[in-house]
């Protein structure tokens, strides 16, 4: 800053708005600084007075003058710093008899609060009119709905093809559109008439999707561009019409309503589909290794973990944000706190790597949820930190593991289906529903809630499905009347009682079907030696650990579009029946390859091909053929079919069947 000069100081008695920063070198502001003030604290320190004139020179007096002491201005004592937050409420207390299922929250004492009621009518500056807000330069040069849009491609950063053969592309997907469209004029129905689009919309139209194609597909643009002509050249008047319906629902914010799922044929009977399912069980050797629990811990694994984890505190990293917390399961004696960390700030939503474009710098992978890149700060927000245990040793300290036991009042010559959903609470991610159904059939055959043995931390609904509301208002289970009721599901105490339910409709030897089985059995503790799992029968092409999604195997094989509930969450009822329709879509594609080459399903086995002149009493059956010995034979008419073994996790991935 340079010093302002007086004579050219109009504005002298201002001080510049700038201060300090100001860089003007004959600035017409005053720069005479203020001078400093400082409290009285002590008669013998030196100080300045605090009406900001300077202090009289002291007169040395003599012993026995009286001088009366000047007063002292006390200093206010700096604030004491803030306590760490931590996080001391639930949505469920622990204490039942106090509140059952009504209980919202749980505050210690020293964190509560009391809270005004909200005022019934409002202040008049708070009534008075506000002026709108300012229109901005985009909405000003937003297009009008009539605005004419000329039939030309729209320009993008790079164009997949040149521009004139955009431009030919463009008008023959017009030309195609154009019969379809009118012949929608001539419909009987007003409703379909409605449907009509003018020469305007539909020069619309054909350069929107034209850009989306260029947009999604720029490596393939000009085979997908021409794949679409085809479909419209063949399309039926309903056909179009149906897409006229969906683009409008669309644009109105409306939900399509989804046609009812139809069921696989698989050309066998139910009883005879069971039967199948001993070819796609999978084996117990080697699961251990991607999650699944195959033993019992034994006593000294139990003691090492017990021990690891009283040394660490009860410290854990946040399954959302990596962030180090403390947990207290049993709260904290000297504020009742449940963790430690404050907020937690995340991203909810998977990475989305970008799709590579010879010539072009790669973009960099984002995420779902917010379409940020990886890395950036998190989207959501949640008021605690979470966490996850994955450890066999550290889960059956919650609760212990168990193997099926014998049952003898399962019914035989059955399989079901189950799907867990789970939430946070201080001992991690813990079942809160149960959902089993029966197999072929998908009728109900258990759902309920379950009341987590920690405090919950976060229901999860997003994925699990389960809101708060729901949770507190659930009905006690009534073992007199269990039947299913999926609008109003009633809850059970504890995992062990829901565990207890599920093992009474299945013994050792039923057949377990689910998705990523690992994570529903471990967070039930049951080891179960009869499972198939559908990330085993429809593998990718790097195999284990990666594995296709529950919606896109649903998506491929089904035609079906499940998991659309967005922040809703899941239905653990919808994802257990899409399972189940999956293995059935499975058995299809094996026994229509199986039958062939000979085989055939008898009473309770799958009989491998006889070979002409054998004796009936020496026809292998799978009951009797070793398991390497039944895979051997299941080899050689793969050898010129190109199958994949059963044990080795099933045929070749989506992607590659696709292609």
């Amino acid at each position: 800053m340079w010093p302002s000069i007086p004579a050219f100081r109009p504005f002298g008695n201002i001080a510049c708005p700038a201060a300090g920063k100001c860089e003007l070198p004959n600035c017409i502001f005053s720069h005479d600084a203020p001078k400093p003030q400082v409290i009285h604290t002590t008669p013998t320190q030196n100080h300045v007075a605090l009406n900001g004139e300077p202090e009289r020179k002291r007169i040395k007096l003599s012993e026995d003058a009286k001088v009366s002491p000047e007063p002292v201005v006390p200093v206010e004592a700096a604030p004491a710093p803030a306590p760490a937050p931590v996080f001391v409420g639930s949505i469920l207390s622990k204490d039942k008899t106090s509140l059952p299922h009504k209980e919202t929250s749980i505050t210690s004492p020293a964190s509560t609060k009391l809270v005004s009621a909200a005022p019934t009518t409002l202040p008049q500056s708070a009534t008075r009119p506000v002026s709108p807000p300012p229109i901005t330069a985009a909405k000003k040069a937003a297009p009008k709905p009539d605005a004419p849009v000329a039939l030309l491609p729209k320009k993008l950063a790079k164009d997949p093809v040149s521009f004139t053969r955009r431009l030919t592309l463009l008008k023959a997907l017009h030309s195609y559109m154009k019969p379809q469209n009118d012949r929608i004029a001539k419909a009987v129905k007003p409703e379909i008439r409605a449907l009509y689009l003018t020469p305007n919309q539909l020069n619309k139209l054909a350069v929107d999707e034209e850009e989306k194609l260029a947009l999604d597909n720029p490596s393939v643009y000009e085979n997908i561009l021409k794949q679409r002509l085809v479909k419209l050249k063949a399309m039926t008047p309903e056909a179009w019409v149906k897409e006229r319906r969906e683009a409008v629902a669309k644009e109105k914010g409306e939900t399509p309503k989804k046609p009812a799922p139809k069921r696989v044929d698989t050309g066998l009977t139910p009883k005879e589909e069971i039967v199948f399912l001993s070819m796609l069980t999978c084996p117990q050797d080697g699961l251990d290794n991607h999650g699944y629990v195959t033993k019992l811990p034994t006593e000294e694994d139990l003691k090492e973990a017990r021990l690891a984890q009283t040394s660490a505190a009860f410290w854990e990293e946040c399954d959302r944000c990596a962030t180090r917390f403390q947990v207290f399961p049993e709260r904290r004696e000297a504020d009742g706190a449940l963790t430690t960390g404050g907020e937690c700030r995340h991203h909810w939503g998977r990475r989305v790597f970008a799709k590579k474009v010879k010539g072009t710098a790669p973009e960099p992978t984002r995420l779902s949820c917010c379409n940020e890149p990886v890395g950036s700060p998190g989207c959501v927000m949640h008021e605690t930190h979470v966490f996850k245990i994955s450890d066999s040793k550290r889960l059956s300290l919650v609760m212990p593991f168990v193997e099926t036991p014998e049952n003898d009042e399962a019914t035989p010559h059955t399989a079901v289906c189950f799907d867990c959903e789970m939430g946070y609470t201080t001992h991690g991610l813990e079942l809160m529903r149960l959902t089993v159904v029966s197999w072929p059939s998908h009728r109900p055959v258990l759902d309920v809630l379950v009341r987590p043995i920690g405090h919950i931390l976060d229901v999860n609904t997003r994925f699990s499905g389960i809101t708060a509301d729901q949770f507190i208002n659930a009905k006690p289970y009534d073992p007199e009347n269990p039947k299913p009721v999926r609008k109003d599901l009633r809850i059970v105490e504890s995992p062990h009682q829901a565990r207890d339910l599920f093992l009474s409709h299945i013994t050792r030897s039923t057949p377990v079907l689910g998705h990523a089985l690992e994570n529903d059995l471990n967070t039930i503790r049951l080891i179960h030696p009869t499972i198939i799992d559908t990330v085993l029968l429809f593998p990718t092409r790097q195999g284990l650990p990666y594995r296709h999604g529950l919606r896109n195997l649903a998506k491929w094989h089904l035609n079906e579009e499940i998991q659309q509930g967005g922040a809703a969450g899941h239905d653990s009822y919808e994802d257990a029946r899409t399972t189940g329709e999956l293995v059935r879509f499975k058995i299809k594609e094996k026994w229509n390859t199986m039958k062939a080459d000979g085989w055939t399903i008898g009473e309770d086995a799958v009989l491998p091909p006889v070979p002409l002149g054998t004796p009936p009493s020496d026809v292998p059956t799978t009951s009797s053929v070793p398991t390497a010995t039944m895979a051997s034979l299941q080899a050689k008419p793969a050898e010129k079919r190109k199958m994949d073994i059963i044990e080795h996790g099933g045929d070749e991935p989506p992607a590659k069947r696709q292609a």
